[in-house]
């Protein structure tokens, strides 16, 4: 019976994360909601009880729009959960047993595990103290949520953590056999399989994937194949509590990781159409870029060209024209390098490419959705104080979570800096820290923004009106991210 109800929670989430439960409303929450909400929750109070014992909080729950609102501290460590702020990116993270929760203040979109979970409010602060709603409480870990009207407490259950997963059969079957497309590693889990970290190496050419909270109980430590992509399957307790699976391969193609409808069973799959594709970019693409290491090209770059819509950006304006509009330049530039990083063969996001408006809070928000690997944010420059002000500037902002990509801002930043400096022909000034912009604190990925030249110095707005300066932009970044991806692998 335990297991049957377990079973129930966690398909509720597998639902919720893969986008079939969603809620109903979106609620726009004003400030003088929250006011109302905490007047009213003054004289009427809410109360809290987890797993069946009182907790207090500095900041009480409150009632807001008819959407009640938990202290998130208090919640999750009464749970037994690891919770930690990030200031800067304004980001709440939660670890317990082995889902992770990430919550960014003013954000209605969380991730749970690294999937995308909607919210109808988003989480915020209140009195310095960081309030989540409830129903997400509910749904995103699977707790029992309760109401008692008499005492006005809101009631939860925690759920049944689950620590460790059995991994009890490794096998590779061929799908399409009649095409014979693509080739399939199945891991089949007692339970539910939480979490994985995908690798690639060559010489030999190898994919693998660490499965966390895991425990192989298998006899073999092997699977012999005979195809023309796989030469066998390996597999060991690399760690206490981590399952390694390793592919060796005969063609150099990452594969691609799925789950089954119950998340019990992993999928690893080998495509022959990728290697063909992969095949046929040859070793440099028309603009004369090198093509990118096959081990990086299931990394994901997402390309932001800056402002857009009713955002003009910047503006070079003379004897009262409009002579040209940053977005409109941030754009073309833009559709440059997405072009020539997928002929370099890079996998790319870019976040528009029209004329349209995309609020700054949601630019970080659907890089993270992406689960891009980098964030490059294209811009030119502008000033009102001086008129001589001219050159290209890259900015970073180096953050802890960097090294989970083998990827570093910093460096990113200088590399494409001295690749813009030295073919753009306009100044230098350089690469620098700064971690206040949003896009840069906001992203879970290595970011950067570009400042490629001044709209408001004469000589800088010449050489942005020519196709060559935008090329020159679009080649110059697309150079500095392949050499950077290239080698975050060999690393």
């Amino acid at each position: 019976m335990r297991r049957k109800i377990r079973w129930m929670l966690i398909t509720l989430l597998v639902l919720l994360i893969t986008g079939q439960v969603v809620y109903a409303d979106n609620v726009d929450i004003t400030q003088q909601d929250i006011d109302e909400g905490i007047d009213f929750c003054k004289d009427y109070p809410v109360f809290l009880q987890v797993d069946g014992m009182d907790v207090s909080s500095d900041v009480p729950p409150v009632i807001i729009k008819e959407r009640t609102l938990l202290p998130a501290r208090a919640v999750f460590e009464s749970m037994g959960a690891a919770v930690t702020w990030n200031e800067e990116a304004r980001l709440v993270e939660v670890s317990l047993g082995t889902s992770t929760v990430q919550l960014t203040i003013d954000s209605k979109t969380a991730f749970v595990n690294g999937k995308q979970v909607a919210m109808d409010v988003p989480a915020m602060i209140i009195d310095s103290r960081t309030l989540i709603p409830v129903r997400f409480v509910g749904e995103s870990l699977a707790c029992g949520i309760g109401w008692n009207d008499t005492s006005r407490t809101v009631i939860i259950t925690s759920p049944k953590i689950n620590e460790i997963t059995t991994i009890s059969a490794i096998d590779v079957v061929t799908e399409s056999e009649e095409e014979e497309k693509f080739y399939r590693v199945i891991i089949q889990g007692e339970d539910v399989i939480e979490g994985y970290k995908s690798f690639a190496y060559d010489d030999p050419n190898r994919f693998g994937i660490d499965i966390k909270g895991a425990a192989l109980m298998m006899e073999d430590d092997s699977v012999d194949v005979d195809n023309d992509m796989i030469q066998s399957v390996r597999f060991s307790q690399f760690e206490e509590d981590s399952v390694r699976v390793v592919v060796d391969l005969n063609e150099k193609v990452l594969g691609k990781v799925s789950f089954s409808s119950d998340n019990n069973n992993l999928y690893i799959d080998f495509d022959k159409d990728q290697v063909k594709e992969y095949e046929n970019l040859g070793d440099v693409t028309v603009d004369g870029l090198d093509v990118v290491d096959w081990r990086a090209t299931g990394k994901l770059v997402a390309i932001d060209p800056g402002h857009g819509g009713k955002d003009t950006g910047s503006q070079a304006i003379r004897d009262g024209v409009e002579i040209l509009n940053e977005k409109d330049i941030n754009l073309d530039i833009a559709l440059r390098l997405n072009r020539m990083l997928q002929a370099a063969g890079v996998s790319t996001y870019i976040l528009r490419e029209t004329d349209a408006s995309i609020n700054i809070y949601d630019r970080p928000a659907l890089a993270n959705t992406a689960n891009a690997s980098l964030y490059i944010s294209v811009h030119n420059n502008s000033t009102d104080k001086n008129p001589n002000a001219r050159g290209v500037e890259v900015y970073y902002n180096s953050k802890e979570s960097e090294s989970n990509y083998g990827i570093y801002s910093k460096h990113l930043a200088e590399v494409a800096y001295q690749e813009l400096f030295s073919t753009l022909g306009t100044l230098g000034r350089g690469a620098k820290n700064e971690p206040a912009y949003i896009v840069l604190n906001r992203t879970e990925m290595p970011a950067i923004i570009i400042e490629g030249a001044f709209l408001s110095n004469t000589d800088d707005l010449k050489l942005m009106m020519t196709d060559e300066f935008r090329e020159n932009y679009a080649k110059s970044v697309a150079k500095a991210i392949i050499q950077i991806l290239n080698e975050s692998v060999k690393e």
